[in-house]
């Protein structure tokens, strides 16, 4: 006969085994960490150079020359006295041309004249020269090591083995409790292990493991079902096979016949189908 609760102190006892042995490398490398001392981390790399300077602004366009002040005009010189008529000479022979006279003096310096009218607009000026290229920025100084960071609070205190506990429903379920104080974690199992249920009742609904007696054969339940087991229903699986009928038991004795007057002892056998012999 199956001993449930024997059966799940097993139980019990292999899933404590199991987490013991998968915490175990766990717990050992938290004591690692936290029996390190804390090193200074390595020295920062130097920083990026720095970007370049920007370009110098263009030259300042050149402004339009001014026009040039119209020249005065010269005073008109005087004239000359007229010369004494000569006396009519005879035709003479025709002379031979003189030389050209000297050019007579400069006449003086007028009076200036009236302003003329505007020139005509100047050309425009030529461009300024481009502005020389900024230099180049200087790379930035590395900066400091930052300070050590602060250590971090101490986290909670994980839930142990001392903590636990196992609570069985009287059948399939299990439930694994971690407890302290207002923590609580839980884990709940089932095993689909097989439980008799008595003769198969229609207003019921089996599950998995389930086992009941229909038509005088056994059956168990594969999945949830409410079907009757057997005429081909999905979810049962014959365990045993109803036997046949044994056969007919051999012809009673014959009674003892009475004694005064009381009837004896009726030793008739009831055979299959419910008829004495």
């Amino acid at each position: 006969m199956f001993d449930g609760k024997a059966f799940a102190a097993e139980i019990v006892e292999a899933v404590r085994g199991h987490v013991a042995r998968s915490l175990e490398p766990v717990l050992t490398r938290l004591a690692e960490v936290e029996a390190r001392a804390l090193e200074r981390g390595e020295k920062g790399e130097r920083g990026a150079d720095g970007a370049d300077g920007k370009d110098g602004d263009p030259g300042v366009a050149g402004k339009d020359g001014f026009d040039g002040a119209p020249g005065a005009d010269g005073k008109d010189g005087r004239d000359g006295t007229d010369g004494q008529n000569g006396i009519d000479g005879k035709d003479g022979a025709p002379g031979v041309d003189g030389a050209p006279g000297k050019d007579g003096e400069r006449g003086e310096k007028g009076e200036r004249g009236e302003d003329g009218q505007d020139g005509a607009p100047g050309r425009d000026g030529r461009d300024g020269q481009p502005g020389i290229p900024g230099r180049d920025g200087k790379d930035g100084a590395p900066g400091t090591d930052g300070a050590d960071g602060r250590d971090g609070a101490d986290g909670a205190d994980g839930l142990g083995f001392e903590d636990l506990s196992v609570e069985h429903d009287g059948e399939r379920g299990f439930v694994l409790r971690f407890a302290r104080a207002d923590r609580v974690k839980e884990f709940a199992f089932s095993l689909p292990v097989m439980i008799y249920r008595g003769v198969f009742r229609e207003a019921d609904t089996y599950v998995r493991g389930d086992a009941v007696t229909f038509g005088g054969s056994l059956w168990h339940c594969d999945e949830p079902s409410d079907a009757k087991p057997g005429d081909g229903a999905k979810g049962w699986t014959l365990i045993a096979k109803r036997g046949r009928d044994g056969k007919a038991g051999d012809r009673g004795v014959k009674g003892d016949p009475g004694v005064d007057g009381k009837p004896g002892r009726d030793l008739t056998q009831l055979g299959p189908d419910g008829s004495k012999w």
